[in-house]
């Protein structure tokens, strides 16, 4: 409904310009015709200014951008230079110490494996049981050797009370 009321409006307003227009005098047709000339002058000048102020700042722009961008890429470059530089120059020495640590690596493997070929009967083997024997009888010795003591200290605490009471 919208569209057709705009319609409406836009003929009519049309009608009523063109109805003024036409009983309009001359002198103010030239007038009108001449202001409205201007209007769209000075439209178009500033839609041209407006284009050249769009155009320098996309200029400026793009000549910011390029200049970051080469920033950038110097940065880059520089930094790959440095790379390329230290890895030619501790490139050689890196691959030969690590060259020579793997050789010493293989070596010292070498002689564990040849020791261990040699030391075939040296092996150590834990028998659980005779563990659980040696500690059984270890444990069953000093509780007799214990009680034997008390047994001494008691008897010799009883001879000392008795050598006492018989000096008094």
């Amino acid at each position: 409904m919208s569209k057709k009321g705009f319609l409406f409006g836009l003929a009519v307003g049309s009608a009523a310009i063109a109805t003024a227009f036409v009983k309009m005098d001359d002198q103010k047709k030239a007038e009108l015709k001449e202001r409205a000339q201007r209007g769209l002058a000075n439209f178009k000048d500033r839609a041209i200014d407006y284009a050249f102020y769009a155009n320098d700042a996309a200029e400026d722009f793009k000549v910011e951008a390029s200049q970051q961008f080469e920033d950038a890429k110097e940065k880059v470059a520089d930094f790959a230079d440095q790379y390329r530089a230290d890895k030619d120059s501790d490139g050689d020495n890196f691959g030969a110490s690590l060259d020579q640590a793997t050789d010493s690596l293989r070596s010292e493997l070498e002689k564990v494996e040849a020791d261990a070929d040699d030391d075939n009967g040296d092996d150590i083997v834990i028998d659980g049981s005779a563990a659980f024997d040696d500690a059984v009888s270890s444990e069953s010795a000093p509780a007799d050797s214990v009680a034997a003591t008390n047994d001494a200290d008691s008897d010799a605490a009883a001879d000392s009370d008795s050598a006492t009471d018989d000096q008094k």
